[in-house]
């Protein structure tokens, strides 16, 4: 009797030692219920953690986006997820009651930015059991933001309770938002990393009228929509440049310089890209550019990146932008051009500034002429929107291929 109770009663103890190890290493696979604590309320979104053969991988869960997470490391009951490419990360710790807590630290134009985070096992996004929808929002909606009215077209797709979509700008799209109806209440969220987006509002004869909340918000941003009439928003527009000609000579990450009169660019068409590592569209257009790129090159293509990234400490953007490179497989140049405001566009791009809309796009024919100018992208969360974006881009690039120099 004493021999079997001291064999449990030691099993017990190990079992009390081992709980720690076991949920170290095992404790932080499987699916979330991750939320910050943003602007507005809760901003939830999903994160699926796979431990396996001593690596960990992670992936961000907007709906129906599966987004892998650049970096993961594993302390512990800690994990950090990392985007090098945007210079944000997510660390969240496991705790004795099985909860994540932690923090996300994120990159906006006036400097750093901390949100607390916690999480619990889950799927589910704002509420585990919404009351029933009062209407199904499937459709196009024209959507109204802010004081100034700006206007973008919402889609709305919706199973049950469940809806995702996306709003596409002028100024770009929301990407991936995902939540639900709970009776006559829309709650809709988003965070890819870097980007968040809080999106609330009540149905009101038909018509939703909410605010949106972002990370640096003070206050809400008004918006309404109704059911859209009529034809799609241009969401990508092409400009008369106010000059042809462009010249430059600006740093690749290795400090080399390049300029548009290098020989390599000479008798080619020339597609430059204005962006930054910093802006989550500019991310999307990466992910059509790159493969694109190198399928036409041997047709006499090329492609230059010109970034406008934050602040003014040089090593820290070139190190952004290697891994904005890296991870997206890029192989044409990326020069830092300057810093994303009026003013530092201006004295890039001299009469074709100031950069307006990120990414926008510069269209250079075999004569060295500067030919268009399209403003803005329609990633792929816009769906329709994004392969008009794409076929119109192709159109154009083939058209000044099939000229000569």
């Amino acid at each position: 009797m004493n021999r079997h109770f001291f064999a449990a009663l030691g099993a017990f103890f190990l079992a009390l030692l081992a709980g720690p190890a076991l949920a170290q290493s095992k404790g932080l696979s499987g699916q979330w219920r991750v939320a910050l604590d943003h602007p507005g309320g809760e901003l939830p979104f999903g994160l699926e953690v796979s431990q396996a053969g001593g690596r960990a991988k992670a992936w961000l869960i907007n709906p129906p986006e599966r987004l892998a997470v650049e970096q993961v490391k594993v302390d512990g009951r800690t994990i950090t997820l990392s985007f090098p490419s945007y210079s944000s990360q997510l660390v969240l710790t496991l705790g004795d009651d099985g909860k994540l807590s932690g923090r996300a630290d994120i990159v906006r134009s006036t400097g750093p930015v901390t949100l607390k985070a916690s999480g619990e096992r889950g799927t589910w996004r704002f509420t585990a059991k919404p009351a029933k929808a009062a209407v199904d929002l499937t459709g196009r909606w024209s959507l109204v933001r802010g004081p100034r009215g700006e206007k973008g077209l919402a889609q709305f797709r919706q199973q049950g309770n469940v809806v995702t979509g996306s709003v596409q700008f002028p100024s770009g799209d929301t990407r991936y938002l995902a939540g639900e109806i709970s009776g006559d209440t829309l709650r809709l969220s988003h965070f890819d990393g870097s980007s968040t987006g809080l999106w609330v509002a009540k149905l009101v004869g038909g018509k939703l009228d909410g605010e949106v909340f972002y990370a640096t918000s003070r206050a809400a941003t008004a918006w309404n929509a109704e059911r859209a009439q009529g034809a799609d928003l241009e969401a990508v527009m092409i400009e008369k440049p106010a000059t042809d000609r462009l010249e430059f000579s600006f740093p690749d990450t290795s400090g080399k310089m390049v300029s548009l009169s290098d020989p390599r660019f000479k008798g080619k068409v020339v597609v430059i890209t204005l962006g930054g590592a910093w802006c989550p569209n500019c991310h999307d257009e990466a992910k059509f550019l790159g493969p694109y790129y190198e399928r036409r090159k041997k047709d006499g293509l090329e492609v230059i990146s010109l970034n406008f990234e934050y602040g003014d400490n040089q090593a820290r953007a070139f190190r952004q932008m290697d891994s904005f490179v890296r991870r997206y497989k890029l192989t044409y140049p990326h020069l830092l051009a300057g810093q994303p405001t009026p003013e530092s566009t201006i004295k890039a791009l001299g009469a074709l500034g100031p950069v307006k809309v990120y990414p926008s796009t510069i269209f250079i024919g075999r004569d060295g002429k500067v030919r268009e100018v399209h403003v803005g992208w329609a990633g792929p969360a816009t769906g329709a929107l994004n392969e008009k974006a794409k076929r119109d881009f192709d159109r154009y690039v083939s058209q000044l291929l099939r000229e000569k120099a």
